[in-house]
């Protein structure tokens, strides 16, 4: 159906109202009609194409808000008036009234309502720090989001768990952030900056010692500003992808620079077929609390087609030898919607990963970005038609096994525009994933494509320094990106 679908709209709203419009046809092109020409001339009627409307029609006491939709022959069309003023408020008016239409027409809803940002929980921080109690926050998200009261349930409880370690905020506590940009192969569902070794490998000795050259240049501001470290996060790509020798000079030089006093450090240790004992025996002896290996799924079959250079044997070989080097805060990463994979396929990955009992299990949607190798293929890689029962299937596992839900995002051209949440036995809340997702703590990135957030706490502002993406490019200029990071830096903590 591509090229096939047409927006008309009267307002500045456009994108709102295409946003919910891709939540049901998917990542269709949407083309933009002058309104006025859409009126006069009915021709544009006469195609096999879906036509939608947007129309705002303004009044003395608010907004009268009209979404229809044609498609051949077949036409329907939805308004509601709304005592609105603010432009968040009518965006939102854009956004309630066509999703009622395309829910009606298609009917169909989704868990989410019309939220299609990736952060669903600052709404509810907001409204508690208001002073809105529990069931107050549940019917504004039902009434005001057409939110499910299931999502709105587990919003509120997420919420009041991330609060005590968000509050209070500290604007001279940070995160540290360490980005290695290289696996052993790409999997292919994977958009993130990844660089298989068998291609990139002659690169990763001077991209340390860029990484490292960045993280010594900050670290005197950091020094300056009296900055206290937090958490520490390793991630990538596949950390674990760097051989022993470079692992071990990384961890080092992160343990320097960071390491006194911090409350959480963690290195992900992702690809199964990485994890060696000399690697965990570095990790420990440079005091990682935390680490995630993450098989994805537990059936061979399906991590053959995903790319996964490893089996569930080496999975829960590489668990076993984590637990003996004496690791007790372990994640496990499980990807729901892989390609071919049902109820049955979880069931059983389900049931693997008790008989391992991890700490912590964080549940991904599966989500098709332009930059995976599985783009071309979104309609047989990821719409199985079965991820709402699989995430309950997943909830309910996590309760049985005493963990509850800690932290949770959505990202764009999920299945199901459902969400990312992760569970975990108490205790074992992940700090640095609650401060990165709710963004009430600066941090600071280091590596290609990491991206450093200042949080100017007091103008409710973020703001963003994101680093080269091309591993060439990044060690070129590195320079160039410290001197942009210094200088955002700068201008938060020197009015601090």
């Amino acid at each position: 159906m591509n090229g096939m679908m047409k927006l008309a709209v009267n307002h500045d709203y456009a994108m709102e109202a295409a946003n919910i419009i891709r939540m049901f046809y998917g990542k269709e092109q949407i083309d933009h009609l002058d309104f006025e020409a859409l009126e006069n001339n009915q021709s544009f009627f006469l195609v096999e194409e879906i036509i939608l409307q947007s129309i705002i029609d303004i009044q003395d006491d608010g907004i009268v808000v009209k979404a229809a939709i044609q498609y051949g022959t077949e036409k329907r069309e939805y308004k509601e008036a709304y005592s609105v003023s603010t432009v968040k408020q009518k965006k939102e008016a854009v956004k309630l009234t066509m999703y009622k239409l395309l829910s009606e027409f298609h009917n169909r809803t989704y868990p989410w309502g019309i939220l299609t940002g990736i952060r669903p929980l600052k709404i509810v921080h907001e409204l508690m720090d208001k002073g809105y109690h529990e069931k107050q926050i549940e019917a504004f998200m039902q009434n005001n989001y057409l939110v499910s009261i299931e999502k709105a349930l587990l919003a509120v409880e997420i919420a009041a768990i991330e609060r005590n370690f968000i509050y209070p905020v500290d604007s001279k506590k940070v995160s540290i952030y360490i980005g290695i940009p290289f696996c052993p192969t790409r999997c292919h569902y994977c958009s993130f900056t990844s660089n298989s070794l068998k291609t990139c490998g002659g690169l990763v000795e001077d991209y340390l010692s860029a990484l490292m050259y960045e993280m010594e240049q900050t670290q005197a501001l950091m020094n300056k500003y009296k900055l206290k470290v937090q958490t520490i996060y390793i991630g990538g790509g596949t950390p674990t992808s760097l051989n022993e020798e470079q692992l071990d000079r990384l961890l080092s030089k992160a343990c320097t620079l960071y390491g006194d006093g911090i409350e959480e450090f963690t290195c992900e240790a992702g690809r199964p077929d990485s994890i060696t004992e000399g690697k965990l025996r570095v990790m420990k002896q440079r005091g990682v609390t935390r680490i995630s290996i993450n098989p994805q799924t537990m059936n061979d079959e399906t991590l053959e087609k995903i790319g996964r250079a490893h089996s569930v044997e080496e999975t829960v070989r590489s668990f076993q030898l984590a637990r003996k080097m004496g690791f007790d805060n372990i994640n496990m990463d499980i990807i729901l919607g892989l390609p071919g994979e049902g109820v049955e396929h979880l069931d059983k990955t389900l049931r693997d990963i008790e008989k391992l009992q991890p700490e912590s299990l964080t549940v991904h949607t599966m989500a098709i970005k332009r930059a995976s190798i599985m783009n071309e293929n979104i309609e047989s890689a990821a719409k199985q038609g079965n991820t709402p029962e699989m995430m309950k299937l997943t909830a309910a596992f996590a309760r049985k096994q005493n963990m509850h839900p800690y932290y949770l995002y959505r990202q764009k051209h999920m299945v199901e525009n459902l969400e990312n949440i992760g569970y975990c036995k108490p205790g074992y809340e992940c700090i640095y994933n609650i401060q990165i997702i709710e963004e009430k703590q600066t941090n600071i990135a280091f590596g290609a494509d990491a991206i450093t957030k200042t949080i100017f706490v007091q103008e409710n502002r973020i703001e963003r320094q994101g680093n080269i993406k091309d591993i060439r490019l990044y060690i070129a200029r590195i320079d160039e990106q410290i001197s942009k990071k210094l200088q955002l830096l700068d201008e938060l903590y020197k009015e601090l």
